[in-house]
C-alpha cells in the first residue's frame, strides 16, 4: 500500500513562506553588516572606495600613479610587494566631500585592542581632489555599479554607505538565487542545508563592505546552486538558464578569477548530473520492438531547446570574453618564481589553518578572528553534512564528491602558489573562499537527492540544527565584530551602553535589526513544517522511477 504524495499545490505555500523568510533574515542580516561595520574597515576598503568612484564616473582606467611613501621596511619580499602595488595603482578624480583620507576612514586599523573612537574626530571638507587606489588596474566593471551611486553623494561616509548598501543588495539577490536554485520540494528545508552553510559569516561580511570579491563569492555560491540543480533529475525550471548567464557574466566580470569560477561551476554541474533514466531508455526500446515508433523532434522543435540555454548563456560567455581581454590589456601579472613556489608548498600547512577560519568569519583586514567555539560549530555542521552525504549517496555521487573536493583542494594550491604567492603578498582565504563553498553545497545536493532515505527523526534534526547552528553563529560573528569598534576586543561583553563608538542609528537600532533577521531564519524553521512530513522519494541518479517503494 502505497502512501499518496500531496499535489505540488499543497506543498507551495509552504515552500514559498520557508524561501520568504530565509530571504528577508539573510536581508536582514546584510543591512547589519552595512550600518554597523566600521567605515574603512572591510578590506581594502579605502582603496576600493577610490575604485568605485572612478569607476562610477567613467574612469576606467585611471592615470598611472606610484606610492608616495611605501611602508614594508626590511620585511622579506618588500621591494617586489612595493612593484606589485605600483604596477597595479592608478589615480582618479573624487568630487568634492567624497575622499575617503580626508574622513579618517579605517584609523587605528590593527590596534584590536582600541575603540574607532578616532572615527569620530570631524571630517575635512575636501575639495575635488585626485586619490590614489591600489585596486586601479582591476576589472571595472562590476565596481561602477556602486560607483555611479557613490559618485552622486556629497561626503565620504554618504557614499561609502551608499556603496554597501548597494553591494549588499545586489548579494542579497545572488543568496535569494542559490536558495530558490537549491529549494527541492520533495525534500523540504533539508534541501537549503548546503547554501545555509555556505553562506557563512565571512560572506555576508564581504558582501556589505566596498569592493568586488563579496560579490563574486555570492554570485560563485549561485552559480554552483544553479549549476547543481540542472543535475538533478528531470528538467531544471526554464528560469535558472537565463539565471546561470546573468549570474555568470557577474561572476566573470567580477575579478581577475572570476572567470575560473564560471567553468568550476559548469564542471562540478557537469560531475554531480544525475544518470538518465533507465526505466525511459527501457520503454523506448519496448516501443521500439513492439514497432510504435515515436516521432522524433526534427527542426525548430529540436533545435529550441539548444537555442534557448545558448541564448541564456550568452551573457556569461560575454563576460568571460570582456575579463580576459581585460587582464590581456591593462592587468599585470606577476611572473611564476620557483623558490617562491618552494615557500608556498613549505607554508601549506599553516596557511591551511588560517584559510578555514576565514572561510567561517575573520572581519576586518583579517585582523577580528570570532571566538572559537563559533568555529567548531560551523565545521562541525559541514562535517556533519558531509558525512550525510556519503552515507546517503550512490557510488557515482560518492565517487563525484570526492573528485569535487581533490579538484578544489588542487585548483586552491595552484592559485596559491603559481599566481596569489607570486606577488609577495600573503594569500588570505576570501581569494579562495568560492572553492571552500563548495564543500556545503555538493554534500547538501546529494542529501537533498536522497533525503527520502533518512530517517523521520534525522530529516526533522536536519531540518532544525541547521537553520538554528547558522543563526547563532551568524550573530556570535556580528556582537565580535560590533565589539571590536565599539569597546575593543578587552572591553565589556555588553557593550550597547558603554560603546565608545556608535554606528549611525545606535546599537539597539541594529541589535533590534539582528534579532529580526535571526527570527526570520528561526520562523522558517517553523514554516519548514507546512511542505509536508514525508518528502516523495527521488529516483536514485541513473536509475528507473517507480511507483512502489525504493529498496
Amino acid at each position: 500500500m502505497h502512501r499518496r504524495a500531496r499535489p505540488a499545490s499543497r506543498r507551495a505555500p509552504g515552500g514559498r513562506l520557508v524561501l520568504a523568510l530565509l530571504m528577508a533574515g539573510f536581508s536582514l542580516l546584510l543591512s547589519v553588516w552595512v550600518g554597523s561595520n566600521a567605515p574603512g574597515f572591510g578590506p581594502d576598503e579605502p582603496a576600493n572606495f577610490i575604485k568605485e568612484v572612478g569607476a562610477g564616473t567613467g574612469q576606467w582606467t585611471g592615470v598611472a600613479g606610484r606610492l608616495a611613501h611605501p611602508a614594508f621596511g626590511d620585511q622579506p619580499g618588500a621591494p617586489e610587494r612595493i612593484d606589485w602595488i605600483n604596477r597595479n595603482s592608478r589615480v582618479f578624480e573624487l568630487p568634492a566631500g567624497v575622499d575617503p583620507g580626508a574622513a579618517h576612514f579605517s584609523c587605528d586599523l590593527f590596534h584590536n585592542d582600541r575603540s574607532v573612537r578616532c572615527l569620530d574626530r570631524p571630517p575635512t571638507r575636501a575639495p575635488a581632489t585626485r586619490a590614489l587606489s591600489y585596486v586601479g588596474t582591476y576589472e571595472p566593471y562590476v565596481y561602477a555599479v556602486p560607483g555611479a551611486a557613490m559618485a552622486r553623494t556629497h561626503t565620504a561616509r554618504a557614499a561609502l554607505y551608499t556603496g554597501r548598501a548597494v553591494t549588499a543588495a545586489l548579494v542579497a539577490l545572488l543568496l535569494a538565487v542559490a536558495l530558490g536554485a537549491a529549494w527541492d520540494r520533495r525534500a523540504g528545508p533539508v534541501s537549503l542545508s548546503g547554501v545555509l552553510l555556505a553562506a557563512s559569516p565571512m560572506v555576508l561580511f564581504l558582501g556589505s563592505v566596498l569592493g568586488t570579491n563579496g560579490l563574486e563569492i555570492a554570485g560563485t555560491l549561485a552559480l554552483c546552486s544553479l549549476a547543481l540543480r540542472m543535475g538533478r533529475a528531470g528538467a531544471a525550471p526554464l528560469w535558472t538558464w537565463p539565471a546561470a548567464g546573468l549570474v555568470g557574466a557577474l561572476v566573470a566580470l567580477s575579478r581577475p578569477t572570476g572567470p575560473a569560477w564560471v567553468l568550476l561551476a559548469a564542471v562540478v554541474g557537469g560531475v554531480l548530473a544525475a544518470g538518465r533514466p533507465q526505466h525511459r531508455a527501457g520503454r523506448e526500446g519496448r516501443e521500439g520492438r513492439e514497432g510504435r515508433h515515436a516521432r522524433p523532434a526534427v527542426g525548430w522543435a529540436a533545435a529550441w531547446p539548444v537555442l534557448w540555454r545558448s541564448l541564456a548563456l550568452a551573457p556569461a560567455a560575454v563576460g568571460i570574453v570582456a575579463t580576459l581581454l581585460w587582464e590581456r590589456a591593462v592587468q599585470p601579472h606577476p611572473g611564476i618564481h620557483r623558490p617562491v613556489v618552494i615557500e608556498g608548498l613549505h607554508r601549506l600547512g599553516f596557511d591551511a589553518q588560517a584559510w578555514v577560519r576565514q572561510w567561517v568569519g575573520v572581519f576586518g583586514w583579517a585582523s577580528l578572528p570570532m571566538p572559537d567555539f563559533a568555529y567548531w560549530m560551523w565545521w562541525v555542521g559541514a562535517l556533519v553534512l558531509v558525512g550525510l552525504a556519503v552515507a546517503l549517496g550512490s557510488r557515482r555521487t560518492r565517487v563525484g564528491l570526492a573528485l569535487v573536493l581533490v579538484g578544489a583542494a588542487a585548483v586552491a594550491v595552484g592559485l596559491d602558489v603559481l599566481v596569489l604567492r607570486q606577488t609577495r603578498f600573503p594569500v588570505y582565504g576570501r581569494y579562495l573562499l568560492p572553492l571552500a563553498l563548495l564543500v556545503p553545497l555538493v554534500a547538501g545536493e546529494i542529501v537533498t537527492r536522497h533525503a527520502d532515505r533518512l530517517a523521520p527523526w534525522a530529516r526533522q534534526s536536519l531540518r532544525i540544527t541547521v537553520p538554528s547552528l547558522v543563526t547563532a553563529v551568524h550573530l556570535v560573528a556580528l556582537w565580535a565584530n560590533g565589539r571590536r569598534y565599539a569597546v575593543s576586543v578587552n572591553g565589556p561583553r555588553w557593550y550597547v551602553d558603554s560603546a565608545q563608538w556608535t554606528p549611525p542609528g545606535g546599537w539597539s537600532l541594529w541589535g533590534a535589526l539582528a534579532g529580526a533577521g535571526a527570527a526570520c531564519i528561526l520562523g522558517a524553521v517553523l514554516a519548514g513544517s507546512l511542505t509536508g512530513r514525508s518528502p516523495t522519494p527521488h529516483p536514485p541518479d541513473g536509475a528507473a522511477r517507480v511507483s512502489g517503494p525504493v529498496r
